[in-house]
């Protein structure tokens, strides 16, 4: 594992220095990347996908572990520092691209990628700014693989660090105020295992917060208790669009794929009081509604 002196002398050899519009925040805690390596438990047979490598620290343990690496940078400066230190590892691919292609989409590049290995694990010190997003579509893809439609990607666990904020998103509860769509979605798909809290000294540059480590063991048994992960998007993304309304209220939008009568029965069929607000209804709950509206055509 690099230290903060050695990250340094790289970057500088090549007039670099961490870029704030890309998250770039370094972890040179050399103890707490082992326990993140401990937490994500690494098997040999796994494909790991890890965003945002940098100088390669992380990425150097990987390897030793993993049957292959993808590490995707976006910043082409360290894709070729990466190229230059790491490039000759047969059991590594390097992507100069960003991971995500729009808000709701991996990069078809990225994909490509990994579309032969059975097994892919996420490993990453994720950019703060693309957390969310990425976790989601993450989880997304795997459920359409599980359950038949035609993605072929499965991430079987996602292991990373990330804001202490985005991680009690990840993580809420109903009636909690960081509770929304991601955290159900979080729920229903997968077993969350909480790991160590980070301080700001920990990385370089020091950021103002604390970050921490998470683990998401993606559950196939609970994903296929649900019938069209679209249908549920749609819910969460018109109920949650307006969260200090009540849930009703999403029965006033003309865009989405079921009508304003089906959602309205869906929440009657689920027992759902109509005056409550999305922060209020469970995640099994949500469940329920979505797949409730699948069979809307039936009532």
């Amino acid at each position: 594992m690099q230290t903060l002196s050695e990250i340094r002398d790289i970057l500088s050899a090549d007039g670099l220095k961490p870029r704030k519009r890309l998250g770039q925040n370094f972890l040179v805690d050399a103890n707490l990347m082992g326990k993140l390596l401990e937490l994500a438990d690494v098997q040999e047979t796994e494909t790991v996908l890890e965003i945002g490598p940098a100088t390669g620290s992380l990425t150097e343990e990987l390897l030793t572990r993993a049957a292959g690496v993808v590490a995707v940078e976006a910043d082409r400066a360290l894709t070729g520092i990466l190229r230059q230190r790491l490039g000759h590892k047969e059991n590594l691919l390097i992507l100069g691209h960003d991971v995500l292609a729009g808000k709701h989409k991996i990069a078809p590049e990225v994909l490509d990628a990994l579309s032969e290995s059975e097994n892919v694990h996420l490993v990453s010190n994720l950019p703060y700014n693309i957390a969310v997003p990425l976790i989601m579509n993450c989880l997304v893809l795997s459920w359409k693989a599980v359950c038949g439609a035609t993605a072929p990607i499965c991430f079987t666990r996602l292991t990373f660090t990330v804001q202490r904020e985005v991680a009690q998103r990840l993580l809420a509860g109903p009636g909690s105020k960081a509770y929304g769509p991601v955290s159900i979605l979080v729920a229903l798909l997968t077993r969350a295992t909480a790991g160590r809290v980070i301080p700001p000294e920990a990385f370089w540059p020091k950021p103002k917060i604390h970050s921490q480590m998470l683990r998401l063991d993606f559950d196939a048994k609970a994903a296929k208790k649900l019938v069209d992960i679209e249908v549920l998007s749609s819910v969460l993304s018109a109920t949650f669009g307006h969260r200090r309304k009540k849930i009703t209220s999403a029965a006033k939008r003309t865009d989405l794929p079921f009508s304003p009568q089906d959602f309205l029965w869906s929440l009657a069929k689920t027992g759902i009081d109509p005056s409550v607000r999305p922060e209020q209804v469970s995640p099994q709950e949500f469940l329920i509604i979505a797949n409730t509206l699948c069979n809307a055509d039936t009532h």
